[in-house]
């Protein structure tokens, strides 16, 4: 049962039996506590690595043999940046799939209750 509610939060969707849409509506909630305290953390920490292995893996090499290219740095941080973005989307759309999910799974509550 576990499965199957955490399964339909994950994809924005109610839960099949009405019994189980309490237990959706909390994993839903918690889902989107979790996931607003964590994306922007998770991105910085993501995109920051980024730039970090970039600039020790692409930048420093390039420095010791031709010389400082600001088109590499440059390139790293764009790099960094856009990682950041395509991760704050991923969270962003998954708090979207979360909130759906709750107020779905409210709705049938709600509808079983009447």
């Amino acid at each position: 049962m576990r499965r199957r509610v955490s399964l339909a939060v994950r994809a924005g969707e109610a839960v099949s039996d009405p019994a189980d849409a309490p237990a959706a509506v909390e994993l839903a909630r918690l889902a989107q506590r979790r996931l607003e305290d964590r994306a922007l953390g998770s991105a910085l920490r993501i995109s920051g690595g980024m730039v970090l292995v970039w600039l020790v893996l692409v930048v420093v090499p390039v420095t010791i043999s031709t010389g400082l290219h600001l088109a590499a740095i440059a390139a790293g941080l764009g790099v960094g940046l856009l990682l950041f973005s395509v991760v704050l989307l991923l969270g962003r759309r998954q708090l979207r799939l979360a909130r759906r999910a709750e107020q779905r799974n409210l709705r049938l509550l709600e509808d079983g209750r009447r």
